[in-house]
């Protein structure tokens, strides 16, 4: 009875796994791979796949995915405020927005923008400020390779004199993108 690393010699060359006889209970011989490439004169070991669509470079910041908050629209009711931003994918390939981090709040996002895509999200959900905090952070991954980037923005408030509070007004990407978590 065959052992466990016959069983994984047999599988990694190729040959059937359970059958150790023929109906002859004479052994099969099968010819590996690596000797039928020898045979014909080809190199022994596969070459790996090619990788398709964009690579990103450790590194080299501007091989990084680009995703930012493109325009902000506020919505003041008394001194609440609402803020939906769109977001813009520019990658050709699927990411998935993970979080944003600002006005002192992190918002969970969690949701997918196809390769080139860009729409509407809820990004804050709360009172009118009472100080400017002028960086936003978003988060996301690419869905391919897993990877975890950062846009980092610069945010600008309009001052209510009435309320003496902030509401959002601009928001612009900075560059360079940031890789983070790996």
């Amino acid at each position: 009875m065959p052992g466990f690393f016959d069983f994984l010699d047999r599988m990694v060359k190729g040959e059937p796994v359970f059958d150790d006889e023929d109906s002859q209970g004479k052994k099969p011989v099968f010819e590996s791979d690596e000797a039928k490439q020898a045979q014909s004169g080809q190199s022994g070991s596969p070459t790996a796949p090619e990788p398709t669509g964009p690579v990103i470079r450790k590194g080299d910041d501007s091989s990084f995915p680009v995703v930012y908050v493109k325009k902000l629209t506020p919505r003041i009711n008394g001194d609440k405020m609402q803020i939906y931003g769109w977001i813009e994918n520019e990658w050709p390939e699927e990411i998935m927005l993970d979080k944003i981090r600002w006005l002192g709040t992190t918002r969970e996002i969690d949701s997918f923008l196809k390769g080139r895509e860009g729409r509407d999200f809820l990004l804050y959900d709360g009172p009118l400020r009472e100080r400017e905090d002028r960086e936003a952070l978003l988060d996301y991954k690419t869905q391919r390779d897993g990877d975890y980037f950062e846009s980092v923005h610069d945010v600008t408030f309009m001052y209510h004199q009435n309320e003496k509070r902030y509401s959002v007004n601009e928001i612009r990407l900075q560059r360079p993108i940031r890789d983070i978590y790996g």
